[in-house]
């Protein structure tokens, strides 16, 4: 009887279980009418209910719980938007196996400010960037009661405090008065910048560099007024270069002296030396491996060397060399390179020695390169052929700019390359060289709008006295898409490429990325392009090549991953030619 009795209660317990489960499969709808856009989506994000939808135990007592308590999140969930006076409506039923609850909403007249009082307090009273941020507070009297224009204004004020050394900056008064009877609302904001520190003396923890090389990271001095953001491009410089695995600097505002505050910048060492291993695939170079090996720390100087080897279809070559940091390290840097190469694409073959020495520098947001370089070149292309020997000086100027250079949003490069040669100094060919590269991309929404072009001049008479590495080609990846790397030049009598005095390349390029709406495909895209080229002896008497097609793109940790498939259409029969390429667009 007793084992009866336990397997009758065991079936009970069972049956309440089951029954238990039956009731939490309970679904629910919400209709919402009255509000769109972002008050709607600020009452489903305010709504319990909304939230409860996701339970998998949701049941008929728990809706009406959260129902009831509905109005009131709806009325919290329009007040920043400027609505006090909702009328709310809501019901609650079932329509066929569902619950159902409706809202119709009537926000209601909007709170206008009827008093905006906003002072500006302490030793930043005049500054023209507090003055700036007051007059553009996007908040004022006769506006609606907007809290998110509110916050955004008060945090412009805090966050140029702090960046221009207000330290001690902060609200003495930061109220919103509402009086519900009458309707009325008053804005009291009262902003004490106190005083505005200045940079003190910069100390670097660190024992393995020579002093005077840090220095060169410095662009402020002691006693300018104190800037975060140029603490933020001293840390950003310092941690991009080679020396150091971690860094940070710190404003020691508690060891200020006076107004004077000291900065610590503490530096952790980089690994003396480091190996690099890489490989690749290009549809212009088809499978590629890197080796590299680099000496970081060689004396308390600074100087670094490197050496590198790669190897490809078309490319196999091995460069080393030494480096001397500048006054300022980031980008002033005395280079002297040797290298050998053997090169074979389709249209050339080259066995090349180079040796050279350059300057670079920044000027402004420009970097700018002086270089002299010997190079010695055993050449083959076409019916033209020989060993070239140029002492080649030159220069060029560069800019970037990008909201990001992993995957550019918004950004623009552009690089200007100038060089020489003369055949009286230490040259078998005389030639002057020009050439301009630009990108430029756009974004609005999800598309994004890219924009490339090439041009090139080379004055010579001595065109076939010039080895192909001096020559101008277009065609492949980064060229016109839908012909081979270098298949596009003036020919010989034989009829191969032999490439031209004069270059121009043109694209425009229109991305759409991010397809959220499958999970899947989120760093997913498609691109449609059309690219135009030549190089030619004249420009003007031959004709631009045209290719277009479409594309995949995958954005990836190392930048976007394009897979296009582009036709040559101005070559008979249209050939379909398919382009593999990784890497940042800038």
């Amino acid at each position: 009887m007793n084992g009866q009795r336990r397997a009758v209660s065991l079936l009970a317990a069972l049956g309440l279980l089951c029954g238990g489960a039956a009731r939490a499969a309970e679904s629910l709808k919400i209709e919402l009418d009255g509000v769109s856009g972002n008050l709607r989506r600020n009452v489903l994000a305010t709504l319990s209910l909304e939230e409860a939808r996701k339970e998998k135990d949701l049941s008929e007592d728990r809706i009406r719980r959260l129902h009831a308590k509905a109005a009131d999140e709806i009325g919290t969930a329009l007040q920043p938007f400027g609505y006090y006076r909702p009328q709310i409506q809501g019901s609650l039923g079932r329509q066929g196996k569902s619950w159902v609850a409706r809202y119709r909403i009537d926000p209601g007249p909007p709170l206008l400010v009827t008093a905006f009082d906003l002072k500006i307090d302490g030793a930043g009273a005049a500054d023209p960037g507090f003055r700036d941020r007051a007059q553009s507070f996007p908040l004022r009297q006769g506006d609606v009661l907007y809290h998110p224009g509110y916050e955004v204004g008060k945090q412009s004020l805090v966050d140029y405090a702090a960046a221009a050394g207000y330290l001690d900056a902060t609200y003495k008064v930061s109220e919103i008065r509402i009086d519900e009877a009458a309707y009325t609302c008053d804005v009291i904001l009262h902003f004490d910048t106190g005083p505005r520190y200045l940079f003190g003396p910069v100390t670097f923890n660190q024992d393995f560099l020579d002093p005077a090389i840090l220095r060169g990271y410095v662009t402020f001095k002691q006693g300018e007024p104190l800037d975060l953001n140029k603490l933020l491009e001293m840390q950003t410089a310092l941690s991009g270069s080679p020396y150091f695995q971690r860094v940070e600097v710190l404003p020691r505002q508690d060891q200020a002296q006076g107004l004077e505050v000291p900065i610590e910048a503490d530096l952790v060492p980089s690994k003396p030396q480091r190996w690099h291993f890489g490989i690749g695939y290009g549809t212009d170079t088809g499978p590629r491996g890197t080796a590299s090996f680099e000496l970081r720390h060689i004396n308390r100087e600074g100087h670094r060397a490197q050496a590198e080897a790669k190897v490809s279809e078309i490319d196999k070559s091995f460069t080393a060399g030494y480096q001397i940091p500048g006054p300022y390290p980031r980008t002033d840097v005395i280079s002297f390179d040797a290298g050998y190469a053997f090169l074979n694409p389709k249209t050339s073959e080259s066995r090349i020695f180079k040796l050279g020495s350059s300057l670079s520098e920044s000027r402004g947001q420009w970097r700018q390169s002086f270089s002299l370089g010997f190079q010695r070149e055993v050449f083959t292309i076409g019916l033209d052929g020989g060993t070239s020997r140029l002492l080649i000086p030159g220069t060029s100027w560069s800019i970037v700019r990008a909201d990001d250079r992993i995957y550019t949003s918004h950004g623009q490069r552009l690089q200007i390359d100038l060089k020489g040669a003369q055949k009286s100094v230490l040259s078998n060919a005389s030639f002057v060289q020009a050439k301009v590269d630009g990108i430029l991309i756009r974004s609005v929404g999800r598309f994004r709008f890219i924009t490339r072009g090439q041009l090139g001049d080379t004055q010579t008479n001595d065109f076939h006295a010039l080895p192909p590495t001096i020559r101008f080609f277009a065609g492949g990846d980064q060229s016109v898409r839908g012909y081979a790397y270098q298949q596009l030049g003036d020919k010989d009598a034989a009829g191969h490429v032999i490439g031209g005095k004069e270059l121009a390349t043109g694209s425009v390029e229109v991305d759409y990325t991010y397809l959220e709406h499958w999970k899947f495909l989120d760093k997913w895209g498609v691109a449609a392009f059309f690219d135009t080229g030549n190089a030619a002896s004249s420009l003007s008497s031959a004709s631009l090549q045209r290719g277009t097609g479409v594309g995949l793109r995958w954005v990836s940790p190392i930048g976007p991953i394009h897979l296009d498939a582009a036709w040559a259409i101005s070559q008979p029969g249209h050939p379909l030619r398919i382009h593999f390429t990784v890497g940042p667009d800038l």
